[in-house]
């Protein structure tokens, strides 16, 4: 019985420590994220029928409900079109979702609200699914988009398409894959199951993203080593891309198929990246690409590392540009006679003026983005033939201006809170101090823990995913090692403590002993430092 009661004092411990870090985590924003998805043996993945999630971060707080198909819609009972309806179906990937921006802002449906006004009897369905290809947009056109009896079609691939086009599978999930000469290729695609709890935790999220084995893809004449995706911006594509290119072909050239056979109009309207509309995201994507920055530049002070930007393969706009997949796609299209669609100058235009067009840190496109999208289309389409005749306007419609939604600033408010409640305690406590003092040190000591904690995250969030993390975890082992080293011998009395109940079975009290030892720790560290405090507070 004993031994028992010690290995569940031990158990608790441990317990109560990775419940520490799971809360930390996910406050940090790094919790895993909820999803849609579900197997599917066509496609791979499609979306669940009637499901709703809320996604939110610092620059979004959407809610996402499908209707009974699975698609992010008005509520259908089935596939048919409505008797005196022309349809049109807008295909692509998180774009067409839009996972960042509510319904009311989303171009799919501020275009069919448009066209309502008009006075044109034209419903579009949003079958944008997070994550697709464009292979697995062919293949569910084929399979499940012939009974919606589309009279348009509407593509939207995007930039990272290029890369998946080539693979078999996308994060956990298999996926088609078409093959080089044309036909699908008869793989039979296998559900892999449910994900496991510990990848559903904040914990577990955060270390697969130091494990599992990363592709890489370092260019001609670079010491780079870069996402394979990022292949897609070189102008000669290296051999991976240039196969992957050719299944493209062969998925575009499906879907056309798919089109005639359903007599159905194409439309191909790539997305066009971030970084070939704004320059500030040019040039943190030329960063990334050709690794400048601070920790590039120490890299080649101390080790003596070549200098991309010496290395004229990798110059700007000869070898790579941000404009390439767009460009790849329009030539693709081009190659199999396609109607395409560029809105990159109507894009730029605005960007000129001032106009965010897409989110800081998401690089998804924001409501005024969406907007843009939607008069662009609204103002192309019409030349085509299909929008004449008893689908012209017959009254006038607008697109009203964007009112850009952020997820809510909850910050303020904790600090307000906090400064009114421990303000009050110290004044209470230490009746010598003025309580104008009092408000003014709690205030202020908040105050730099607020700015270490929110401008941290923010810090975090700008970086790429895998460098944060690292971030991340060199200062709290910094602040940790901090800790250790400013309790010294007062470690050995707590180690004998935790001994000492452990060895006695007090796995009931092991909760308490624990959280006042961290406690008291953290506090006697901060009281001999004040200089450190604000991160041992921030941290604790």
């Amino acid at each position: 019985m004993r031994a028992v009661n010690v290995l569940l004092a031990v158990l608790v411990s441990l317990a109560i420590a990775a419940l520490v870090a799971e809360g930390g985590l996910r406050l940090l924003g790094l919790g895993p994220q909820p999803t849609l998805h579900r197997f599917d043996p066509d496609t791979g993945w499609s979306k669940k029928p009637d499901a709703t999630i809320r996604r939110a971060t610092s620059e979004f707080d959407v809610t996402i409900t499908t209707n009974a198909l699975g698609l992010r819609d008005d509520p259908l009972s089935g596939p048919t079109k409505p008797s005196g309806t022309r349809r049109v179906l807008a295909l692509g990937d998180s774009f067409v979702l839009g996972y960042t921006v509510d319904r009311e802002d989303l171009f799919v449906d501020l275009l069919e609200r448009r066209w309502r006004a008009e006075g044109r009897p034209i419903d579009v369905l949003n079958a944008g699914t997070e994550g697709w290809s464009t292979d697995q947009e062919a293949v569910w056109l084929d399979v499940h988009g012939r009974a919606f009896q589309p009279d348009v079609v509407l593509l939207f691939p995007y930039e990272n398409d290029l890369y998946w086009n080539g693979e078999l599978a996308y994060l956990r999930f298999p996926k088609p894959r078409f093959s080089v000469t044309g036909p699908r290729e008869p793989v039979v695609l296998v559900d892999p199951g449910a994900t496991g709890w510990f990848q559903r935790t904040a914990i577990g999220r955060f270390v697969a993203g130091f494990g599992g084995e990363r592709r890489t893809w370092t260019p001609p004449g670079s010491e780079r080593r870069l996402e394979p995706e990022h292949a897609a911006y070189w102008r000669e594509a290296p051999a991976f891309m240039a196969e992957a290119l050719r299944r493209t072909r062969s998925a575009l050239a499906s879907i056309q198929r798919t089109c005639d056979a359903i007599g159905a109009e194409l439309v191909v309207v790539p997305i066009p990246g971030k970084a070939s509309i704004d320059p500030g995201a040019r040039a943190a994507l030329e960063s990334q690409i050709l690794g400048q920055g601070v920790v590039a530049g120490l890299r080649r002070k101390l080790l003596g590392g070549t200098d991309p930007r010496s290395i004229p393969s990798l110059a700007p706009e000869t070898a790579w540009t941000p404009d390439q997949p767009v460009e790849t796609f329009l030539a693709l299209a081009g190659e199999l006679n396609l109607r395409t669609l560029d809105v990159r100058e109507a894009f730029r235009a605005r960007a000129a003026r001032g106009e965010s067009l897409y989110f800081v840190r998401d690089w998804h496109l924001d409501a005024n983005g969406n907007r843009a999208l939607a008069e662009e289309l609204h103002r192309s389409l019409d030349g085509l033939p299909f929008f004449g005749g008893e689908l012209a306007a017959r009254g006038t419609g607008k697109f009203e201006p964007a009112r850009p939604k952020q997820a809510p600033v909850r910050w303020p408010w904790w600090y307000a809170g906090l400064v009114l409640v421990l303000g009050t305690v110290y004044a209470r406590t230490y009746k010598d101090v003025a309580p104008w003092q009092a408000y003014a040190i709690t205030a202020g000591m908040l105050g730099l823990v607020f700015a270490i904690a929110v401008g941290g995250a923010r810090l975090i969030g700008r970086l790429d995913p895998a460098l944060g993390r690292a971030v991340l975890v060199v200062f709290v082992l910094l602040v940790l090692s901090f800790v250790v080293v400013k309790l010294g011998r007062r470690l050995g009395t707590i180690a004998e403590l935790l001994v000492a109940f452990t060895r006695r079975g007090h796995w009931y009290l092991m909760p308490l002993v624990v959280i006042l030892l961290t406690i008291g720790s953290l506090l006697v560290v901060a009281a001999s430092s004040p200089l450190v405090a604000p991160f041992i507070y921030t941290l604790f």
